[in-house]
């Protein structure tokens, strides 16, 4: 579990962050949502540990991040796994060399063992036959099916994900959502998801947080999102197509 307790952000005397409360459950795909420019990202950044809060704590399980020594936050980032927004693969590498890149740093594994986990974890996101193949020779959602293989790669409590379906068809974009909840649920991880997208709401929004200028402004589920009486948070449903429709239906 990730615990975020009265955490504050601010850049040169501008708040980004006011007060954020809020707790994410293993086995549950905790969603971060907002439009551009509220604070989620900030947030986001916050947790995996790029940022240092101003105020404030994050604590995993038991122990403070602000408490942890080098040697604490070392081993916690050995529990993490981050997908970036563009994916963030490495162009000189192939498929299965990116896969193995978190081994080759944080694990003593022999290279047949990091080959045979690299391998295991691209099937199971559906990539095949492209362990020699560079990035630049997939598609943009096979790219993002790999870069969650590389996510993974160390077995990770938390999974960190930056708008997973950024520059993906809606088809495509479904596929990854799915596969992301199943991966969640499979391996009981954290997965916190910063995303403006609805549809990925209604796909795999376990709980959700509506950050509005800095501000937690709501909290709640998928299935109590259509109820909600907060206005800026319908305001935000209401600039999506098929959100407005399901909006209008209730």
């Amino acid at each position: 579990m990730i615990k975020v307790e009265h955490l504050n952000k601010s850049f040169d005397g501008i708040q980004i962050l006011n007060d954020i409360c809020v707790e994410y459950e293993p086995g549950q795909c905790n969603m971060i949502i907002g439009a551009s420019g509220s604070g989620k990202t900030v947030l986001l950044k916050n947790l995996i540990g790029l940022f240092e809060p101003d105020s404030g704590d994050i604590s995993y399980g038991s122990t403070k991040l602000s408490q942890m020594n080098y040697y604490q936050k070392k081993a916690l980032r050995q529990k993490i796994g981050v997908l970036f927004q563009g994916s963030a693969l490495f162009d000189f590498a192939t498929v299965l060399e990116n896969v193995m890149f978190p081994m080759d740093f944080f694990t003593d594994m022999s290279q047949a063992q990091k080959k045979e986990r690299a391998q295991y974890l691209l099937e199971k996101v559906n990539v095949v036959d492209s362990d020699d193949k560079y990035p630049n020779e997939l598609s943009g959602g096979m790219q993002k099916r790999v870069g969650i293989a590389r996510a993974i790669a160390l077995n990770p409590e938390y999974l960190f994900c930056d708008e997973p379906n950024s520059g993906l068809d809606p088809y495509t974009s479904i596929l990854i959502d799915q596969l992301i909840g199943d991966l969640t649920k499979e391996f009981n991880m954290t997965t916190v998801i910063n995303t403006h997208d609805m549809n990925s709401i209604f796909e795999m929004g376990d709980k959700i947080g509506f950050i509005y200028k800095g501000t937690m402004l709501w909290q709640g589920s998928k299935d109590s999102i259509m109820h909600t009486d907060c206005q800026e948070l319908r305001d935000f449903i209401c600039s999506n197509a098929l959100a407005r429709n399901i909006l209008e239906r209730e």
